[in-house]
């Protein structure tokens, strides 16, 4: 079947229809200039033409063969359109009868009410008329009532009036007591005025002088530590060029701290061999100290040097090995302090560096091992038997894991103290500093105002040359060009 159709799209909100036509065909032109609403009405008025060319054939027929039989039917319509026509009118008439007589019995009806109505209102614009007179009367007797009381009002007024001007009058008499009387007691307040500026002047100068008095001694004073710091800065120096006198100085400082902090009386054993720098007993137990005062990293000789003279002295149960500036080698950095068990029953202790540490606090944990370490070695050398060696010996070490731990601790909680130190040092100088400015600045407001007071003062309206800023010349814009 050859269909003009070719395809349909729905879309969203249209649809597209395709057809096919003979290449001899000519599209309307009011088709082709068309919207779509018009278009949709063109195609359904063709589908119609469609049909009606298809009932063509049908149209002869029926107008041919059935033409009598329309005909008749044609008049039956017509008697029957007359028999209705005659009866619609009867039934018309006799519905417009009764309508107008209901219509007139309701116009009766209305009549009736209106006239009562006006009668009402009548009666309610006497009452009204009546009341307005009334009200009119009151309000003619109150106005009556205002103006009296304004009257007596004004008279009142008028009579304080004139006591006011009486009383101006004489106030006016007093106005020369009065005058001479404030001229006196300005002249007294002008002399006590005076008489203070002059004490508050004195109070400033002897102020002033104070502050600057005690501002050149605290100056001087200042200066007399600084130079005295310089000259002890001096001596180290010139003692650290040499590695002896800067191991001796560092011996000294650290026999000199173990006997005032801690009491420890050490015996300077540096010129026994294989004896460490210093001996002493602390607790009752023997103990070791090596000190090294280095510039550069503790080497591994020295602390070898160090093992070998507590493995010759078995008697010893303690050593110390102490640096002052530098770390040691092979030791752990992160921990300043550290323990090592040695030769089964030697407990060596590594200090690094100790100018870094809280020293008091550590030379506190240094007599806390020691004592330790002396309560375990007298109870296992208590009956000397394999027995209670046997016995003692897993609880030493277990207790040696609390001490490295503790140890560990402490060293941690020295290096915050020192940093708290530290920072505590640099806020308390940071102040230092802003106090001595503010006093400064304080110095010479206080010489300003004795200036300004005593007429001295001379106002400086020079301009720094440095503060002013030729302006730069401004460099011409480019002009775009229009394209």
């Amino acid at each position: 079947m050859n269909t003009a159709l070719i395809s349909l799209k729905p879309r969203t909100k249209i649809c597209i229809f395709k057809f096919k036509t003979f290449s001899n065909f000519i599209m309307p032109q009011a088709i082709m200039t068309s919207d779509m609403k018009q278009f949709e009405s063109v195609l359904t008025f063709a589908a119609k033409l469609i049909d009606l060319e298809k009932s063509l054939s049908t149209e002869y027929i029926k107008e041919t063969l059935f033409a009598d039989y329309v005909n008749k039917l044609e008049e039956k319509h017509a008697k029957d359109l007359e028999l209705l026509k005659i009866s619609g009118s009867d039934e018309t008439t006799s519905k417009l009868s009764s309508l107008v007589n209901l219509l007139s019995e309701k116009e009766a009806y209305y009549n009736k009410q209106l006239v009562q109505i006006k009668d009402e209102h009548t009666q309610q614009i006497k009452i009204l008329i009546k009341e307005k007179s009334k009200l009119e009367d009151e309000a003619t007797s109150a106005k009556q009532d205002v103006e009296e009381r304004l009257q007596k009002d004004i008279r009142t007024l008028r009579k304080q009036l004139s006591e006011r001007d009486a009383e101006v009058q004489s106030l006016s008499k007093g106005e020369g007591l009065i005058r001479e009387q404030c001229s006196a007691e300005s002249e007294r307040l002008i002399k006590v005025i005076e008489q203070k500026n002059t004490s508050a002047l004195t109070a400033l100068r002897e102020s002033y002088d104070t502050t600057i008095r005690l501002k050149e001694e605290a100056l001087q004073q200042r200066e007399a530590r600084v130079i005295q710091k310089e000259q002890e800065l001096q001596t180290t120096i010139q003692r650290n060029a040499s590695s002896s006198f800067r191991g001796q100085d560092g011996e000294m400082q650290f026999e000199q701290l173990a006997e005032t902090t801690m009491k420890w009386k050490l015996t300077n054993t540096s010129k026994i061999p294989h004896s460490c720098d210093y001996s002493s007993e602390i607790h009752g137990s023997p103990v070791f100290f090596e000190v090294k005062n280095y510039t550069e990293p503790v080497g591994s000789a020295q602390v070898s040097k160090f093992l070998r003279d507590m493995k010759e002295h078995p008697e010893v149960i303690i050593g110390v090995f102490i640096s002052w500036n530098t770390r040691i080698v092979g030791k752990d950095q992160t921990l300043p302090i550290s323990i090592e068990w040695i030769n089964d029953s030697q407990c060596a202790i590594y200090i690094q560096p100790l100018k870094e540490l809280e020293i008091n606090a550590t030379l506190a944990l240094i007599d806390q091992i020691i004592k330790i370490t002396g309560t375990y070695k007298s109870l296992i050398g208590s009956k000397g038997d394999v027995s209670e060696t046997t016995i003692l010996q897993p609880r030493i070490d277990k207790a040696r894991v609390y001490i490295d731990q503790y140890i560990s601790e402490a060293s941690s909680l020295m290096k915050r103290v020192v940093n708290d130190k530290k920072r505590h040092l640099e806020i308390v100088e940071s102040s230092y500093s802003s106090t001595i400015a503010s006093l400064k600045t304080q110095g010479a407001a206080i010489a300003t105002v004795l200036s300004i007071l005593t007429g001295e003062f001379v106002e400086d309206t020079s301009i720094d040359p440095t503060l002013i800023s030729e302006p730069e010349p401004s460099k011409p814009k480019r002009q775009m060009k229009k394209t």
